[in-house]
């Protein structure tokens, strides 16, 4: 698990860290001060040296397709990455680990050259000033804990993307699931036979009924071309999760995410879309459970007070070590991060302060 991340020049923090992380950790804040980008940094720490991730996360938050000159494409992919879109500067993210030390990953733009890019038997200058194009290289620095360094780039010709060398597998799994998008049908129904399939096998069935009381049964059925999670609700026929409402499939994809990445780390945005604030308290009691089952750490962000309201509800009479409570504001230009652990966090909203 991580103890704390520090941030250097990516998205709207210039030098922030956050401290203090517990097994569960919720951000909160107003908008436009930096939820997702925390998430987004701590996905590309994950990846290690994975340099495609700066591209993931743009698809994450809508931009999936992008046509046009190679600069404007750059422009839209790149330079949002960096302060000010200023991208001189160098992105440094750092994340201490509890057992194993410190991992840090740099991420650079730096002018092409032509004469190390070459695609199978022909090169392809992007060069400064080849094609009348500005050349652009992602470099990738990323030393993991035991200060073992590995490096990869990343550019763009009329050709598409290019990564160099492949990315190299990371030291732990990550998940993230971002607020646009949710995991495939596919994806799910391998995880949940995964799931099946383990020594000790985790009750997904009743964890489910805290959306649909009427579950009996999950079964994994192969139709129209892939592998779907069907559930029992007694109507005569069995029927596609999704089918259900989108909160029994948000809450099934999220604790399948979590079992799927033991002593690794899930990424939530938006926790509470698609749920009733009604069964929020049993949501985060389920993802409490299941985090502590898999050794998991979960970072997940928020808009509502009803999901902190659960969440304090729902943690405050296990572990102290947990639940935090992670409030990002803007300080005098400056993204900061205020830390509430389960006591600070119930005296605070017992004195009706502001949390979110």
């Amino acid at each position: 698990m991580f103890d704390s991340i520090s941030i250097k020049n990516f998205r709207c923090f210039e030098d922030f860290s956050i401290d203090s992380l517990g097994r569960v950790n919720l951000v909160a804040g107003a908008n436009n001060v930096g939820k997702t980008a925390l998430l987004e940094a701590i996905f590309l720490l994950l990846g290690a040296t994975n340099v495609y991730l700066v591209v993931t996360i743009s698809a994450f938050r809508g931009i999936e397709e992008f046509k046009g000159d190679l600069t404007s494409v750059r422009g839209l992919l790149w330079s949002p990455l960096f302060p000010k879109f200023d991208s001189r500067a160098k992105i440094q993210i750092s994340g201490s680990l509890s057992m194993s030390g410190q991992c840090n990953l740099e991420l650079q733009l730096v002018p092409g050259t032509s004469a190390r890019l070459a695609l199978g038997e022909a090169a392809v200058e992007i060069g400064p000033g080849a094609n009348g194009l500005p050349g652009q290289v992602m470099q990738l620095r990323y030393t993991d804990p035991s200060g073992e360094t590995r490096s990869a780039e990343m550019w763009m010709d009329k050709k598409g993307v290019h990564i160099e060398p492949a990315p190299s597998q990371p030291s732990f799994p990550g998940f993230f699931l971002p607020a646009r998008h949710r995991p495939s049908l596919q994806e799910d129904a391998e995880r949940f036979g995964q799931l099946e399939v383990m020594e000790e096998p985790y009750d997904l069935l009743e964890t489910l009924k805290i959306i649909e009381p009427r579950l009996k049964r999950l079964a994994t059925i192969f139709s129209a071309g892939m592998p779907i999670i069907y559930g029992d609700i007694g109507l005569g026929r069995m029927l596609p999760l999704p089918l259900m409402g989108d909160g029994l499939g948000r809450l099934a994809s999220l604790l399948l995410v979590i079992a799927s990445a033991p002593h690794g780390v899930v990424l939530v945005d938006e926790i509470e879309n698609g749920l009733h604030h009604s069964v929020l308290t049993k949501v985060w009691q389920a993802v409490g459970d299941a985090a502590r089952r898999f050794d998991t750490q979960v970072f997940a962000t928020t808009h509502s007070f009803e999901a902190i309201q659960a969440a304090q509800q729902a943690f405050e009479s296990g572990e102290s070590h947990d639940f935090r409570l992670h409030r990002l504001e803007n300080v005098a230009g400056k993204i900061k991060a205020f830390t509430y652990d389960q006591e600070t966090l119930a005296a605070a909203m017992k004195a009706d302060m502001e949390v979110r």
